[in-house]
């Protein structure tokens, strides 16, 4: 069993959702809350590019990370077609380590969905540390499943010339409810002349968030002005975009004091942070 994002499901991701193709208008979302940022934009689970591109092309200095040493490899033939540039970092977001520090950083298209749960408030306080005073996130998270059937299945083909085809069957494997996950198994076969000659196969979870949940994990990670909105300011959509950002000064309007004993719903952790508003 191969991860996701290795050569063939790179080949499938870069030809289904070429550099520029918006879906369903989160290029321009971005593009839009990224217009008056003036220093760098880190985009987290950079891919092949696909919004990476435009948002140079608009005169955004962005930054990529990914961990698929795949996909940062298709990433860079893609800028040079392009003929843009940009520094691309190969890193696991937990362990995240930059130079540079950012204005924003974003992270579309619900890939903040793949990270298990218990990676994901390491990964916030990473965007929180890389984040200058006053900077934002822009995270889209997937909604809740309820449309979800185990063992269904859906099969793509990709003609990618006259002999050669690249197939994805996807099966869902199951979901739990407890730990708002579902689970698939991804099965590339790439065909030429009527023959498999390269197969792949991967397991993927998805990891769904209450939107008061997320907020939580935000305010525990420190961030502050946060908002959320579904269909990139439609009425309906896929993902919900959460945006927060780091206090501009160490005099935050907020204080954070340790409270014991009350729990959450779904408990973040034995002990949590409530912030209280002066």
């Amino acid at each position: 069993m191969q991860r996701e994002y290795a050569e063939l499901s790179t080949m499938f991701y870069d030809f289904s959702k070429a550099v520029g193709q918006s879906i369903n208008g989160d290029i321009e979302y971005y593009s839009k809350k990224l217009e008056k940022v003036s220093g760098l934009v880190l985009e987290a689970g950079v891919g092949t590019g696909r919004m990476l591109i435009p948002l140079i092309k608009k005169g955004i200095r962005t930054i990529g990370v990914d961990s698929s040493p795949e996909m940062l490899e298709q990433c860079k033939i893609n800028l040079k077609k392009h003929k843009a540039s940009a520094l691309l970092y190969e890193q696991d977001l937990i362990e995240l380590s930059t130079a540079e520090k950012y204005d924003a950083i974003i992270m579309p298209a619900g890939s903040f969905c793949l990270l298990p749960r218990e990676k994901a408030e390491i990964v916030l306080h990473k965007y929180y540390e890389h984040l200058n005073p006053g900077g934002k996130i822009i995270i889209d998270l997937e909604e809740a499943p309820v449309s979800f059937v185990e063992g269904a299945e859906t099969l793509r083909v990709l003609q990618l010339s006259a002999d050669r085809a690249l197939q994805l069957c996807s099966r869902n494997g199951g979901i739990d409810w407890l730990a708002q996950e579902t689970s698939y198994i991804n099965r590339y076969e790439l065909i030429e002349k009527g023959k498999v000659i390269q197969t792949e196969i991967s397991n993927l979870s998805l990891f769904w968030y209450e939107l008061e949940e997320f907020k939580m994990l935000l305010i525990l990670a420190g961030y502050e002005d946060i908002s959320c909105e579904t269909g990139y300011g439609r009425p309906e959509g896929d993902f919900v975009t959460f945006i927060a950002y780091k206090p501009d000064n160490l005099f935050s309007k907020k204080k954070q004091v340790l409270v014991q004993g009350s729990q959450p719903e779904r408990p973040v952790q034995s002990m949590f942070y409530a912030m209280i508003f002066l």
